[in-house]
């Protein structure tokens, strides 16, 4: 029986200079089986080609400047046997951003530019494993079979599709795979989302049948509260996959919201670590099935400056078609609605306070008039799991809480924004228990 792979993703925050090259050949050096790596571009190579993609100003010397930044990564690239690729990788981008400057709505060329980073990446980090005493060597994900669900951009990977085309010949020793990428539904390249990679990575690892998923990182871990909010707190020990995927649809920024996904079917684990820790030691977090029915608040975060809207239906129409129109229209005009209700004759609409005046032309639009309009406050989403969430809610002690909506995985409350810290701090506090387990 053929032992099973792990799949490491490097991400470009762990790829800012020569010596995190070490510490990524320490970390796969001390797996004990077969093992991918994904990897996204080297730390800011990203936001340089969306530069150059969206202002001429910036393409100016990018290739060369480009060429010579992955060569202080990877010195005596150009002259080995990654020489063609490396040189074939740059001619491509040149080409790109001329086919961009002649028509900046050029599609194609857009997403040649942007795959550029990471297929240099994969070529470096390849590189560097080779010297490093590594059978390593870099694939596109387009050339495994990797389908996008998309044209061009793209949510996630069609793993149906993908599982059809994946070519496992080209796996092996130790495969250095292009994270973000993949071809679209019309056979061109397409990308998914910033921070894709992650999603890429499990991906693979679903299409691999892996044992697991190591998400590499310069942070330790998913926290309860945003590390950006200066609450001092430990990094939970293990969260459940579908909390997983809501936290990163809020505040974990260390997650892609479709990362979760691929691994659930399989029950893969996915396991945050940061990269200057041995593979040896535990896992700072580890996603995985559902282990506990009523565990309380896991995680919590903040939408600051929300303000709470009551409007009043109209005497016609059902109140459930009337909150459809409004909403459609909010959407048309991009006007975010972060929670709503209705009941027989109203709707309450919790949206940006910046936004309130549009919001109430848009009423108007509709027919419906303001009935209210709240103080600018902040919402607080508590994600866990509760059997009687609404007992839950009923025991907050918090001052000027107000709840929002509920439900067994879901909480959330508007509290005034002064309190806003000071009630992250106090979840973090219920929910210490969690990062210990």
């Amino acid at each position: 029986m053929t032992e099973a792979w792990t799949v490491h993703k490097f991400g470009g925050s762990v790829l800012r200079g020569a010596p995190d090259l070490d510490r990524l050949a320490d970390r796969i050096a001390e797996d004990d089986g077969p093992a991918v790596v994904v990897v996204s571009a080297l730390w800011g190579t990203t936001d340089r080609l969306l530069r150059a993609v969206d202002d001429p100003r910036y393409a100016e010397r990018l290739v060369s400047d480009l060429r010579s930044h992955h060569l202080m990564f990877a010195p005596r690239l150009d002259r080995g046997r990654d020489g063609n690729r490396f040189d074939n990788v740059l001619e491509s981008m040149a080409e790109a951003l001329r086919l961009r400057q002649a028509n900046p709505s050029d599609d194609a060329a857009r997403i040649q530019l942007l795959a550029s980073g990471e297929r240099l990446s994969a070529l470096v980090i390849a590189h560097h494993l080779r010297r490093c005493g590594f059978g390593a060597h870099a694939v596109g994900a387009e050339d495994i079979g990797m389908v996008l669900s998309g044209t061009h951009e793209a949510e996630a990977v069609d793993l149906a599709e993908s599982s059809q085309n994946f070519d496992r010949s080209i796996l092996h020793g130790i495969p250095v795979i292009t994270g973000w990428l993949g071809s679209g539904r019309d056979g061109s390249l397409a990308l998914l989302g910033r921070g894709g990679s992650d999603h890429t990575a499990t991906a693979v690892a679903h299409l691999l049948g892996a044992r697991r998923v190591v998400l590499w990182k310069d942070v330790r871990g998913i926290h309860p509260v945003n590390p950006r909010w200066g609450i001092n707190t430990e990094p939970i020990a293990y969260v459940p996959y579908e909390l997983a995927r809501m936290a990163a649809g809020l505040d974990a920024t260390v997650l892609h919201p479709a990362t979760v996904g691929p691994c659930i079917e399989d029950g893969i684990p996915i396991e945050v670590r940061h990269l200057s820790e041995p593979l040896t030691a535990p896992a700072a977090t580890t996603i995985g099935p559902d282990l506990i029915a009523d565990q309380g608040p896991l995680a919590a975060a903040c939408t600051m400056d929300v303000c709470a809207i009551e409007a009043t239906f109209l005497p016609v129409g059902t109140p459930g078609a009337q909150q459809a129109t409004l909403l459609a229209l909010l959407a048309e005009r991009g006007l975010g609605v972060h929670a709503s209700s209705t009941w027989v004759d109203g709707t309450r609409l919790i949206v940006d306070a910046n936004a309130v005046e549009a919001i109430q032309q848009s009423l108007h639009d509709v027919g419906m008039q303001m009935a209210q309009t709240g103080t600018p406050s902040a919402m607080i989403t508590f994600i866990g799991s509760w059997k009687d969430p609404e007992a839950w809610l009923n025991r907050l002690e918090f001052n000027g809480a107000e709840a929002v909506d509920y439900d067994t995985r879901k909480v959330r409350i508007l509290v005034p924004r002064e309190h806003a810290k000071a009630t992250l701090k106090h979840m973090a506090n219920e929910a210490a228990w969690m990062t210990k387990t």
